[in-house]
C-alpha cells in the first residue's frame, strides 16, 4: 500500500471501529446500571410499547386490589351495623308477642310501647350515622330499583310482585316475558349499555299451586324468584299476603244483578249487565276525585277490572256482588310486557379492575334499611294495644328477612371481593413476568458483551496509536 500523506486511512477506520467499540460499551453500561434493556424508545420500539401497556395494566390491577380491599372494609362496616338492627328487630318481636298477651292490659303495655318506639327510632339513627368516607351506607347505596309504579310497571299492584331486590344489577330496563298461563316459566331480559343482552329464565313450577285452570302461588304463602346471573331478586305472593296493597280486583262478568260501591264518602251505581270496561270508566271518574285520588282501568288482555283505590275505602252492597279480591297476588301470565328499572348511582360500584369496562366493576347495593324505608317498612306499627300488636308480629317478622337478606348480600359481595384479590394478585404476578421478559436485561449476557466491548474499545485505542504512527515512515525515506 503506497504511503500517503494527506489521509491516514488506516487511523480513520481504527477510528470508526472505535466508536462503534465505544458506543456497544456505553449502552452496556447503561444496561447494567439500569437494569434495564430498554431504557428509550431507540432501544426497541415495539417492546416499549408493549411494556408500557403492561406497566399502565399492572398499576391499573394494584390499584384495583387496593380498591376491592377498601370495598371489604366498607361492606364489614355496613355489615356490622346491621347486625345490631337484627338485634334491635329481634327484641321489637319480642315485645310485640309479650304485648299481644291478654294477662296484661294497656296501661302495661305503656312501657312495651315506649321501648318499641325507642327500638325503632335507634334503627333509624343507625342507618343515618352508619357512614364511610362521608357517604351514608344504610338509607340507600348503589343502584337501586325506582319504587315509581308508572316506572317500574312489575310494582304496580297488580302483578304479585312485592319486593325487587338486587345484588349487582347494572343499570337499565328490564322486561319480563310470561306469555303463557301454563308454562311455569319466567323471563327477565335487559339490554346492557354496550349493547349486549343479559337474560335469564327461571321455572316456577315447584313454587305454583294449580287452581282450576290457573298456576299460581298459594294462599298466605310467597316466594323469591332468584334471577341470579343478573343480581335480581323478584318476591312474588299469593293471596292474602300483600295486606298493604291499594289494589282490586274483578272478573265478574256483567256484574250479575248489579249493585251499589261506596268509594270514601261517594257512592257508585252499578247497573245489572254492565259491562267491565264500563264498570272501570264510572270507577275511574270517582276515584280520581278522592283524596288521595285513586284510579281505575280495564285490563283486556286479563278481562279484569284493576282498582287503585288510593287508600279509600271501598264496599259492596250488597256485599260481593262485583267479586272485589287483593289485585296483588301471582298468577302464571301475569308479570308479562311488565318492567323493573334499576337506576344508576354515584356510590355502590368498585372498580377492581384496571379497565373502563362494565367486566372490570362490581357493584354493591344497601336498601334503605331505616325501620321508616320502603325496605323495612315500620312506620305506623305500634304495641299499645292487643289487637295491633298482633300485628306488628307479622310485620316486623318481614322486617328480620329483609335484614337477613341484605346481610346475606353483603357477606356474598364481600366473598366475591375476595376471590377477585386473589385473581387480581395472582395477575398481576404473571403480568410483571412478561413485562420483565421484555423490558428487564438479561445481566449474563450484558456482562459477556460489556466484556466484549471493553477489550474492543482498548484494542481500537491501541490501533489508533499503531496507525498515527504509519506516517512518520515517510521520513525515513527523506534521510
Amino acid at each position: 500500500m503506497p504511503i500517503r500523506l494527506g489521509n491516514n486511512i488506516t487511523s480513520m477506520n481504527a477510528r470508526r471501529f472505535l466508536n462503534q467499540n465505544s458506543a456497544d460499551f456505553t449502552k452496556r453500561v447503561e444496561r447494567l446500571s439500569s437494569g434495564l434493556r430498554i431504557n428509550r424508545g431507540a432501544d426497541d420500539p415495539a417492546g416499549l410499547s408493549v411494556s408500557e401497556g403492561m406497566r399502565s395494566e399492572i398499576l391499573g390491577m394494584k390499584q384495583g386490589v387496593n380498591n376491592a380491599t377498601q370495598g371489604i372494609s366498607l361492606i364489614q362496616l355496613a355489615e356490622g351495623s346491621l347486625n345490631e338492627v337484627s338485634s334491635m328487630l329481634r327484641r321489637m318481636r319480642e315485645v310485640a308477642v309479650q304485648s299481644a298477651n291478654s294477662t296484661i292490659n294497656d296501661s302495661n303495655r305503656e312501657g312495651l310501647s315506649s321501648e318499641f318506639n325507642q327500638l325503632s327510632a335507634e334503627i333509624d339513627r343507625i342507618a343515618v350515622s352508619t357512614t364511610y368516607n362521608d357517604q351514608v351506607l344504610l338509607t340507600g347505596f348503589g343502584n337501586s330499583v325506582s319504587q315509581t309504579k308508572t316506572i317500574s310497571t312489575a310494582l304496580d299492584g297488580y302483578t304479585g310482585v312485592s319486593e325487587v331486590g338486587i345484588s349487582g344489577a347494572v343499570p337499565g330496563t328490564y322486561t319480563f316475558t310470561d306469555t303463557s298461563a301454563d308454562d311455569n316459566q319466567i323471563t327477565l331480559a335487559v339490554t346492557r349499555a354496550d349493547g349486549t343482552e343479559l337474560k335469564q329464565s327461571i321455572d316456577v313450577g315447584a313454587t305454583l299451586d294449580r287452581d282450576g285452570t290457573s298456576n299460581l302461588v298459594a294462599t298466605g304463602t310467597t316466594f323469591v324468584a332468584n334471577f341470579d346471573r343478573m343480581g335480581v331478586q323478584v318476591t312474588v305472593v299469593g293471596p292474602t299476603v300483600d295486606t298493604n296493597s291499594t289494589t282490586l280486583k274483578s272478573t265478574v262478568a256483567n256484574a250479575g244483578t248489579g249493585g251499589f260501591l261506596e268509594i270514601g264518602n261517594e257512592g257508585v251505581t252499578i247497573p245489572a249487565n254492565e259491562t267491565l270496561a264500563n264498570i272501570a270508566t264510572s270507577l275511574n271518574t270517582v276515584l280520581s276525585a278522592q283524596t288521595p285520588a285513586g284510579s281505575a282501568s280495564y285490563n283486556a288482555a286479563l278481562d279484569e277490572v284493576q282498582i287503585d283505590t288510593g287508600g279509600n275505602r271501598v264496599a259492596e252492597v250488597p256485599p260481593g256482588f262485583l267479586g272485589l279480591t287483593a289485585a296483588n297476588s301471582y298468577i302464571d301470565g301475569r308479570l308479562d310486557g311488565k318492567q323493573i328499572v334499576v337506576i344508576e348511582a354515584e356510590g355502590g360500584v368498585l372498580q377492581v379492575g384496571p379497565n373502563n369496562e362494565a367486566s372490570n366493576r362490581i357493584a354493591l347495593n344497601i336498601g334503605d334499611m331505616r325501620s321508616s324505608g320502603n325496605e323495612l317498612n315500620l312506620t305506623g306499627l305500634s304495641v299499645a294495644n292487643l289487637e295491633s300488636a298482633r300485628n306488628v308480629i307479622s310485620r316486623v317478622d318481614a322486617a328480620i328477612l329483609v335484614v337477613t337478606r341484605q346481610r346475606g348480600n353483603l357477606g356474598a359481595v364481600q366473598n366475591r371481593l375476595q376471590f377477585t384479590t386473589a385473581n387480581l394478585e395472582n395477575a398481576i404476578e404473571n403480568l410483571t413476568a412478561a413485562e420483565s421478559a421484555i423490558r428487564d436485561a438479561d445481566v449474563a449476557e450484558e456482562i459477556s458483551q460489556f466484556t466484549r466491548a471493553q477489550i474492543l474499545t482498548q484494542a481500537s485505542t491501541a490501533m489508533i496509536v499503531q496507525a498515527n504512527a504509519l506516517p512518520q515512515s515517510a521520513l525515513q525515506l527523506l534521510q
